[in-house]
């Protein structure tokens, strides 16, 4: 019936190059934050996935290889409850991506992509910690979303 109301679902988004299979390689992991590239990695893949679930193969069968580097995290502090005490801060990723075709022929880039996400400081140091993991996780989520978005065009 929604159909005939001319209502549609978005469409999938063209890949540069004519692309039909991307393999996503681990990105490098320019900060000191031990496993951000698996994280950010394994968005980008889920992320894809989701929009596409025949989009991601192997190397071997890809039409393209998705790689980059983590550029940077930073964490500062956006609000205060005292002088010398914070009430949360801010976490942000810049990430580069590339995407080359078979031949090695760059066919897009994405450079210093960036997302962030506040979390709140509590009042135990592990308690933070977790607070800022899964901000981590969320900027990682925005990451791949922004990274489809601008490869797709369809933003």
């Amino acid at each position: 019936l929604t159909w005939g109301c001319g209502y549609q679902l978005a469409g999938k988004g063209e890949l540069p190059g004519k692309v039909d299979t991307i393999a996503v390689s681990m990105l490098a992991n320019r900060t000191a934050e031990s496993g951000l590239e698996t994280k950010v990695t394994n968005a980008l893949i889920d992320e894809l996935t989701r929009r596409r679930q025949d989009l991601v193969v192997s190397t071997e069968r890809a039409d393209a290889v998705l790689s980059g580097t983590i550029d940077a995290l930073s964490a500062t502090t956006v609000a205060r409850s005292g002088t010398l005490t914070a009430a949360a801060r801010k976490v942000v990723i810049t990430v580069s991506l590339t995407l080359k075709d078979r031949k090695g022929e760059v066919l897009w880039q994405g450079q210093r992509l960036t997302a962030e996400q506040a979390y709140p400081v509590a009042d135990t140091k592990p308690h933070t910690e977790t607070n800022r993991r899964a901000a981590i996780a969320q900027v990682a989520q925005r990451l791949a979303e922004y990274a489809y978005e601008r490869l797709t065009d369809s933003f």
